[in-house]
């Protein structure tokens, strides 16, 4: 954005001091506008231009066209290559390749097929961008044997079809759902010797994968390896991302172990989704693991990652290990937000339960609930984070299984006071409370404020209620 700041402002001083603009400052202020993703201001700045009469050469038409095409608009695309040629410029290979991408990404292939035809018979010779553009834009429309076809076209025309050739061919037939025909490309370009032949493969394991063959896009990312040929990361991190989401752990770690072993580094974005799927199964040794792994490879853990792996520690019951990690995360530089403060105190809460304090002298028992939290609530307050409604739900929730009502009903007055609006899992907490107390009519009132809001207990809450009132 700086760039693009700073060439506006040249632009504007030197009409201002009447500075002829030439086509090599437009195209370089198209360009940043383009690349900060500002398309429809590309089209802008380019009609701005064209109207203060300012000569715009063949390259500043290039920026336009795929502005337009980008935008989904192939008629004033089309209509700029035409303008082109009113103004006595010639549109070559780059134009013509422009429109047939922009046709492809719309899913009009007889349209790309049609801007390829035009081009051969004003000889102009499609480059190998060309021709991989529109083999993929066949392939993924199912027009498999113009595929095929097009491959005999390159090669009558001396150009010999590439491992990216090949690799979007591949693409292509698997979206189009045409596997087999995949596999006999891969095995073709195998036995072509071909350079970069971890295109094709890194092709295939994508192709598997949207065909929702994981096992075979593991298989194909083994062999590739075994043979020397590792795929690239963006499949990596595909094939290990659908490994985590079928529960496959041990293999998503294998393949993890297999690219470090080969000097290939996963992504921040593999290893998070590694360590929650473990986190996520309850298996914190390797969640650490891997958490450590990452940062030992040069990857920063936010806070969101070490929430989920002190979740994990807290619900595996290893709450000393949750709080290290804090610590750690403190350590790091990195401020802790209102969900890993919920987390550690609904942590300190159930540790407390589990260690049977609730037998003890209800003294004792008021001095340790209060003591555990309270240093986590005071540093809360030091960093200014307000407590939400789940951090509150988590303390009203510990003070009612600590038969602590009258303080767990304080925490929720506290709350309605601060404009905070309790939902079912708050009301319900409160309400158990007070049945576990036998204070039936309190929770009736509650209950009728919680419908009042339009809120609905479930079936077994009313069980647990009427069943209280039996008792009584």
């Amino acid at each position: 954005m700086g760039n693009l700041l700073k060439a506006l402002d040249h632009y504007e001083a030197m009409v201002s001091h009447g500075i002829e603009i030439n086509s090599h400052i437009v195209s370089y202020l198209l360009q940043c506008l383009r690349k900060l993703r500002m398309t429809s201001q590309v089209i802008e700045h380019f009609q701005k231009f064209g109207e203060s009469g300012v000569h715009l050469d063949e390259v500043v038409f290039n920026i336009a066209m795929t502005a337009y095409c980008e935008l989904g608009n192939m008629v004033e695309a089309v209509m700029l290559l035409n303008e082109m040629k009113d103004a006595g410029l010639a549109p070559d290979t780059i134009h013509y390749t422009c429109l047939i991408d922009g046709y492809c990404q719309k899913g009009e292939i007889q349209n790309a097929r049609q801007v390829f035809d035009v081009m051969l018979k004003t000889n102009i010779k499609p480059d190998m961008v060309t021709y991989n553009i529109l083999v993929s834009g066949f392939c993924k429309s199912g027009l498999f044997l113009e595929a095929y076809d097009l491959l005999d076209h390159m090669r009558d025309q001396g150009l010999e079809p590439s491992s990216l050739t090949y690799g979007v061919m591949i693409d292509g037939f698997c979206r189009g759902g045409n596997v087999c025909d995949a596999e006999v490309l891969l095995y073709i370009g195998r036995n072509s010797r071909i350079d970069n032949i971890e295109v094709m493969y890194s092709a295939m394991v994508c192709g598997y994968l949207h065909s929702g063959s994981t096992d075979d896009a593991c298989a194909i990312f083994v062999k590739s390896v075994l043979e020397g040929n590792i795929v690239d990361p963006f499949s990596c991190a595909k094939l290990i991302s659908n490994l985590c989401k079928d529960g496959n752990l041990k293999v998503a770690s294998t393949v993890c172990s297999m690219m470090l072993e080969n000097n290939v580094v996963p992504d921040a974005i593999s290893y998070s989704k590694l360590i929650s799927a473990y986190c996520k199964a309850s298996d914190t040794k390797n969640a650490r693991f891997w958490f450590d792994d990452m940062k030992d490879h040069g990857h920063s853990a936010d806070v969101i990652l070490y929430t989920v792996l002190m979740n994990a520690y807290c619900k595996c019951d290893e709450l000393q290990k949750a709080c290290n990690l804090y610590d750690e995360m403190i350590h790091a530089g990195i401020k802790p937000d209102i969900i890993a403060y919920t987390v550690l105190l609904d942590g300190h809460l159930k540790e407390l339960l589990r260690e049977g304090w609730q037998n003890s002298a209800k003294e004792g028992r008021s001095f340790t609930l209060r003591a555990k939290p309270k240093h986590l609530l005071s540093t809360m307050k030091e960093m200014e984070i307000e407590l939400d409604v789940p951090c509150y739900t988590v303390l009203i929730d510990g003070q009612c299984k600590g038969e602590f009502v009258e303080e767990a009903r304080s925490l929720f007055d506290e709350m309605l006071q601060k404009g905070l609006a309790p939902d079912v899992q708050t009301y319900t907490a409160l309400i158990n409370g007070y049945c576990s107390q036998g204070e039936i009519e309190k929770a009736e009132d509650l209950l009728q404020e919680m419908e009042d809001r339009g809120m609905k207990p479930d079936v077994l809450f009313f069980s647990v209620l009427n069943k209280k009132k039996n008792e009584i």
